[in-house]
């Protein structure tokens, strides 16, 4: 039986972006012959209580245990230390959730609140400092590791820029569970009778905090009885809905947390979704509205093209265009009725269990690869 290492820097709970990948992938996985082990950082170095230098604690980790598997799995800036400290026959796997190199070239809209102006100016320097440290970081990770695995086109293009070999490079997107899967495919696909509007994923500005309030509020005035639902925001609902004007707060509903077998009952009221990210890995939310029979506005960032048409992208921070083809769809029950039979159906091959299968054939053949160099 083959074995894989997961490594996460953050504490493992299927509540989390990164570490509900690396859970469901790992589950997945075993059922197709692999062990896998999932190492949270508290696993790393259990006595300091997280304060400390992970990348270090990984490294010193990894050289004392790496040998016990066939497959080290981690994050793309973690391991920024040469390839020579580390087992050779042991395939090493640098795993982009969310590439660095976008933050360099995407703009993140900033709140206008007097708050976030003094924190801007306040920890400004210091958010730079640390973006420049990960840059660092990752840029030697990749470098130094055997394979980098990342979930869209965009993420491959940015490392080939840099001088990453197209060979080192691994495509796979990311998927839901069985067990999803089945609670999805109970939501009906016909149009709800309300035009709810649905947005999975935390309420900051990376995903378009500071976009909703012209995106709400266009909606609403075109569409009577319209209504928002946020999901999975992190902010409590007081905090969330004091970034909208008085007069749209009781038109949006805010759900700061959720169990994720709650996930699909909480979307089966929604028609349509919205996805105004500027930069994401992936994007789950979007393929989990998809698999609610949701079809979904997004901006055209990393990520969502991966599961959507040219018709439902918009320029980032294009709220207008944005707005417009949310309004298009709940005014046209014919299309909304058929665009919602093509979102369930957009979504099947979004599986963890066929992408658990895609990721043991390309670590098969890599780990093939190793021995035949050594012989």
């Amino acid at each position: 039986m083959m074995k894989i290492l997961f490594c996460s820097q953050t504490h493992l709970s299927k509540e989390l972006g990164a570490a509900k990948v690396l859970i469901e992938l790992a589950e997945e996985l075993e059922q197709v012959g692999w062990r896998c082990t999932l190492l949270s950082r508290s696993d790393v170095s259990p006595s300091l209580n997280g304060r400390s230098n992970y990348p270090e604690n990984l490294r010193r980790y990894l050289i004392a245990h790496a040998r016990e598997y066939d497959v080290v799995d981690y994050d793309h800036h973690h391991l920024p230390f040469p390839r020579h400290e580390f087992p050779e026959q042991t395939l090493f796997v640098a795993r982009s959730v969310l590439l660095w190199d976008h933050f360099r070239n995407i703009s993140l809209p900033q709140e206008n609140s007097f708050k976030e102006r003094v924190r801007s100016l306040v920890f400004g320097m210091k958010e730079a400092k640390r973006r420049e440290r990960v840059d660092r970081l990752a840029r030697v990770t990749v470098s130094e590791a055997d394979l980098i695995n990342v979930a869209n086109y965009d993420d491959q293009a940015a490392l080939l820029r840099i001088g990453i070999p197209q060979e080192k490079i691994a495509v796979i997107p990311y998927g839901i569970s069985r067990a999803s899967r089945d609670s999805f495919d109970t939501v009906s696909s016909a149009v709800p009778s309300a035009p709810k509007i649905a947005f999975v994923g935390t309420f900051d500005n990376r995903k378009g905090s500071t976009d909703f309030p012209e995106i709400v509020e266009a909606v609403c005035r075109a569409v009577p009885g319209a209504s928002f639902r946020l999901l999975g925001t992190g902010r409590d609902e007081r905090t969330v809905l004091a970034s909208f004007p008085a007069r749209l707060r009781k038109l949006i509903e805010v759900v700061p947390r959720y169990a994720p077998a709650d996930l699909p009952t909480l979307l089966a009221p929604c028609s349509v979704g919205v996805f105004p990210s500027y930069i994401e890995g992936f994007g789950l939310g979007v393929v989990e509205m998809l698999a609610a029979s949701i079809p979904v506005i997004s901006y055209n960032s990393p990520g969502p093209p991966m599961m959507l048409p040219p018709e439902y992208l918009v320029e980032r921070g294009n709220t207008k265009a944005m707005s417009e083809r949310v309004i298009e769809l709940l005014t046209d029950k014919r299309r909304l009725a058929a665009a919602r039979v093509w979102s369930k159906r957009q979504a099947q091959p979004f599986s963890w269990r066929v992408i658990a299968q895609q990721t043991s054939d390309l670590y098969l053949e890599h780990i093939r690869r190793k021995y035949l160099e050594t012989l």
